[in-house]
């Protein structure tokens, strides 16, 4: 049962049927609409929206402009009159207000737009949709309360005038606005303001329309100006509306009889009436995407501005703002802007629903089974994948799958606005097979780890092979890189004690010598990764870089400075004053050898140029120098600055400082040296020779033994004689070790 479990087939049968599930659940629908459709739209960019629709804004410019109230309810009807009289007078095609004019006011105003309406002929006007709680009683039982969804029509004087009424209900923020009702069914299949605006908009396909559509038109108006006579457009709609719904299995015909025609509109009127209630949404971009002009810029544009801007569009009147002092019509979608907090307006999306009509290019979910294979073939391809290749093989190939995956959806979105999940197949599928097999793969290699942590064992600390051979496959494998300080060690007058004494004293002095400054090392968290008669290489790796490392080395190099001249005191007829150099770099780190022999060692510039650094210690007279690398990050320690060097052998130069210990261990005539070895530095870097001799000079005067300020005295003396080049950038060449 264990091995069945471990089985690719049977992981990706589990991963596949887990998948298809998950995506008929409630949560899985709330992720793809709130992240996956969100991605879609920001990964595709806007679009540009149809030039057949227009949105007239009721926005604060116009309110300034026009000096009207903040409270958009309250602006004088006699401008919507005007504004209804030019819209027509330019041939708009169709007007819809998405403002509620459902009191009276002054009676002249009233009058006035009610006339304007009229004479129209063609402005369609919102009605009012709210819920209503209704108690309802049953025999020997209490009351329920059930909502019931109620419509409030304009004033009568204006209801009247209009060529139909037609409500445009959305949800409100926090509720992400990603579908538009086509038809409300809750109040009778009503068509809403965009559906009855495109019908309107389509009046001239009006006969070419009856000719394709179910068995029963006949019973309908003959022409369009029947269809405008009483009981009116929002009759005729819902009827044919319940003949589309009657006729369900004769929708393949009618598709196919209105693709055959040339006619765009007709093409999306039979899409209009055909399949759900409801539609996604396809937004074209941000707020103000939709072709938009302030209310006030179209009272003011000329006549042949107007029919330029107008003429033959439908055209939207609303509400248009980033932030609405009067009303919550802004609504949270895929646009909004978290931040400002911008929000599409309520008549934008109406605009956008209708230029969806128009342009059939609303958002098309996959249907429900095609979505379940397509989740099942998903799921079990990763999990076959997951399974089969290694861990790391597998990560490359699942993340080269889900890209792939994820441009296929997208250019889906974009070419066809078909909406595929992606969610569930790219994170609630991917990630658990990623986790298991992971899992596996570390409870199948745990043995062969245990190997070459055993091999490695032979020369190494165990906390290095247990950060080191995870990695390692097998010995004389390839190398790892990682991030080194390398501690590089000498000691003097070794040549000349190895003459003194006698091999087996030598040993026994060597290993009394070894034993502290290994312990010096081991004690901050160092190996020692060589050792070549009285040299030492010392490492502190990590995987990523790491001030700390660098700190732990610094300590170490003050402590074996220390621990050395402690052990030099205690017999002074042999004496091995040492030498250090710090760096930090790359290295690779692994074994090196052939045959039987191996050893695991760091290779790498990083090395070779510790030891060039701890080399250099003889030109200044000091004990511990350290590049600019191995000091950053490192605070609380006193540090002089000796410049930039090309070492002897190395074609790039260095940053060298001295490394002189803890802030707190500094004493007070080291304070004041450096203080003047400051100054007198820094005129030797602004090539002011003179000043630097005459400061280093007086340094020497009082510290005779104080090797950087006696080096520079003579370079500062030579520089007086022969000075270098004009192009001379401050390096310093060291022409031997």
């Amino acid at each position: 049962m264990r091995g069945r479990l471990k089985s690719p087939l049977f992981i990706a049968l589990i991963n596949g049927l887990f998948g298809a599930l998950f995506l008929l659940t409630p949560w899985a629908s709330q992720l793809e609409e709130n992240f996956g459709l969100g991605w879609l739209f920001q990964a595709r960019g806007p679009q540009p929206p149809p030039e057949q629709v227009v949105l007239v804004m009721m926005d604060t410019e116009s309110m300034k402009v026009l000096g009207l109230e903040r409270l958009h309810r309250k602006w004088p009807r006699q401008l919507h009159a005007q504004l209804i009289q030019r819209l027509s007078a330019a041939g708009a095609a169709v007007i819809s207000f998405d403002v509620f004019f459902r009191d009276p006011r002054e009676s002249a105003g009233d009058k006035a737009l009610a006339d304007a309406i009229r004479q129209a002929g063609n402005v369609l006007l919102f009605r009012y949709l709210y819920k209503d709680a209704v108690q309802l009683h049953a025999d020997g039982e209490g009351a329920t309360t059930v909502f019931v969804e109620k419509i409030v029509d304009p004033a009568p004087i204006f209801a009247d005038a209009a060529v139909a009424l037609a409500p445009f209900a959305l949800p409100g923020v926090p509720v992400k606005v990603s579908q538009f009702w086509k038809f409300k069914p809750e109040i009778g299949g009503l068509a809403t303001l965009p559906t009855m605006a495109f019908q309107y908009y389509a009046l001239n396909v009006y006969e070419a329309f009856q000719k394709i559509v179910p068995p029963g038109s006949n019973l309908l108006p003959a022409t369009s100006a029947e269809m405008l006579q009483s009981p009116g457009l929002e009759s005729y709609m819902k009827q044919m509306r319940s003949l589309f719904i009657a006729q369900q299995g004769v929708m393949g015909e009618l598709q196919n009889s209105a693709e055959a025609s040339d006619s765009q509109l007709l093409k999306s009127l039979v899409s209009m009436y055909s399949g759900g209630h409801s539609q996604f949404l396809n937004y074209y971009g941000p707020p103000r995407t939709i072709h938009s002009v302030s209310y006030h810029r179209v009272l003011g544009m000329t006549d042949v501005e107007m029919r330029t801007r107008f003429a033959g569009k439908a055209v939207f009147v609303g509400v248009s703002e980033a932030f609405q002092w009067d009303q919550k019509d802004t609504f949270y979608t895929v646009y909004s802007d978290s931040q400002t907090g911008h929000n599409i307006s309520g008549v934008e999306i109406a605009a956008t629903a209708f230029g969806n009509l128009l342009q059939r290019t609303w958002v098309k979910p996959l249907r429900g089974e095609y979505e379940f294979m397509l989740a099942l073939l998903w799921g079990g391809l990763i999990g076959l994948v997951g399974r089969r290749l290694s861990v790391g093989k597998a990560v490359v190939s699942l993340f080269l799958l889900c890209a792939g995956y994820a441009i296929v959806v997208l250019e889906g979105f974009i070419a066809a606005s078909i909406w595929l999940p992606v969610v569930v197949p790219l994170f609630v599928q991917v990630l658990p097979v990623l986790f298991f097999s992971m899992l596996l793969g570390y409870q199948e290699a745990h043995g062969e780890r245990l190997k070459i942590a055993s091999a490695l064992g032979r020369y190494l600390p165990p906390q290095v092979v247990d950060d080191l051979a995870k990695s390692v496959r097998r010995i004389g494998g390839a190398g790892e890189m990682v991030y080194s300080v390398c501690l590089a060690t000498d000691a003097e007058q070794y040549t000349k004690l190895s003459e003194q004494m006698e091999p087996a004293e030598l040993r026994l002095f060597l290993n009394a010598y070894y034993e502290i400054v290994f312990q010096a090392i081991h004690d901050q968290g160092g190996i020692v990764s060589d050792v070549v008669g009285d040299a030492v290489l010392a490492l502190w790796i990590s995987p990523e870089p790491q001030a700390d490392k660098r700190m732990k080395a610094c300590h170490a190099a003050l402590n074996v400075i220390s621990a050395v001249e402690k052990f030099n005191r205690q017999q002074p007829e042999y004496k091995l004053p040492t030498r250090i150099g710090l760096h930090y770099g790359e290295v690779c780190i692994g074994d090196v050898g052939a045959g039987e022999h191996y050893e695991y060692r760091a290779i790498g510039d990083v090395v070779n140029t510790a030891s060039r650094i701890e080399g250099a210690n003889k030109h200044f007279g000091t004990r511990l120098l350290i590049s600019s690398e191995g000091l950053a990050g490192i605070n609380n320690m006193v540090t002089r600055e000796l410049g930039l060097f090309r070492l002897a052998g190395k074609s790039k130069e260095i940053h060298l400082f001295e490394l002189l210990g803890h802030n707190q261990d500094c004493a007070e005539a080291a304070t004041h040296l450096l203080a003047e070895y400051g100054q007198a530095f820094s005129a030797f870097k602004c090539q002011r020779w003179e000043e630097a001799s005459h400061s280093f000079a007086k340094i020497v005067q009082r510290y005779p033994e104080d090797g950087p300020s006696l080096f520079y005295l003579g370079l500062c003396d030579r520089y007086k004689q022969v000075p270098p080049d004009e192009d001379w950038e401050g390096i310093i060449e060291l022409k031997w070790k």
